[in-house]
């Protein structure tokens, strides 16, 4: 059992093609490396096995077939959810992600979807820019500005609840140019009250964004309820599990009620421990106050009131 306790922020419940995780395995996966509660949803698109392709997908990399969007995610995850407080060691917050971005009766749905359980605690993951993702998922590009996200991001404030989201910063050709921010720019000016949860600072697989920690730094300090999540490829880019950025530190520790974290696992344990390790060597390099903010007090506050 881990020393230092933590809320695991990013935790899909289904893979590409939705199979559901073996929930038992996830939750003694989290507990052991000291996730107390987690934040958890579905995904938002199912990878399609095309008869063009001899191998069937696990991952929506994994040949050139499309995505679509999934609406039956939402209903798996409250399915799941018995499984992953069986225990009463994991408490759980789960997300609605199910509805197309682009389309401008998403809200019918979001609204319908919500009102069939008390359990919902906010919105998410949300797939914006998603490298070769945006490329395979039939439909309209999505954007958080979109005239479709509007009524969504309305909705969250009302509900007083947070949207997570994840938008590349940059495209893979052009990773000096951020030419995607403006969206999310965008979306955060015209819904200042909506609590914003962006996933992996807009980072991705391919490239690395340069200067993406003055781009963390300036964003926070110019929207007051943008939360940054630190998770995914983004830790690889701050620790190895054993040494840690010293500038990615010194932001956290000047801006600890900012950041949560999160491992991005996705329906499985096998990637709980490798990032957990990566968490947990972030949180010990910082002050002890800032790393209860990052750990679980900035989480609490957005999904456990």
């Amino acid at each position: 059992m881990a020393s230092r306790s933590w809320i695991d922020t990013h935790v899909h419940l289904v893979d590409f093609l939705q199979a559901p995780a073996d929930t038992a395995e996830l939750r003694d996966a989290l507990v052991r490396n000291g996730a107390r509660r987690a934040v958890v949803f579905g995904l938002p698109v199912k990878k399609k096995w095309s008869v063009a392709e001899p191998v069937r997908p696990d991952y929506y990399l994994d040949d050139n077939a499309p995505c679509h969007y999934h609406s039956l995610t939402d209903a798996t995850v409250l399915d799941l959810l018995p499984g992953l407080e069986a225990e009463g060691q994991l408490e759980v917050a789960p997300l609605i992600c199910g509805f197309d971005p682009t389309d401008k009766l998403a809200i019918d749905h979001l609204e319908f979807v919500w009102s069939r359980s008390d359990r919902w605690a906010g919105i998410g993951e949300v797939m914006f820019r998603h490298d070769d993702l945006t490329n395979l998922t039939l439909g309209d590009v999505p954007a958080p500005d979109h005239e479709a996200m509007g009524a969504v991001l309305d909705f969250c404030a009302q509900q007083k609840v947070p949207i997570s989201l994840h938008h590349d910063s940059a495209s893979p050709g052009l990773p000096d140019r951020h030419e995607y921010v403006g969206k999310l720019e965008n979306a955060l000016d015209r819904h200042p009250t909506t609590s914003v949860v962006w996933c992996h600072a807009g980072v991705f697989r391919r490239t690395r964004p340069s200067n993406q920690l003055d781009l963390v730094r300036q964003l926070i300090e110019r929207h007051a309820r943008l939360t940054i999540e630190l998770s995914w490829v983004l830790l690889d880019h701050i620790t190895d599990g054993t040494d840690t950025d010293p500038d990615w530190i010194a932001l956290l520790a000047r801006h600890p009620d900012r950041f949560v974290v999160g491992t991005d696992t996705i329906a499985s344990a096998d990637t709980v421990d490798t990032r957990a390790r990566q968490i947990h060597a972030l949180l010990d390099a910082l002050p002890d106050p800032a790393a209860r903010c990052v750990a679980e007090d900035n989480a609490q506050a957005l999904w456990f009131p």
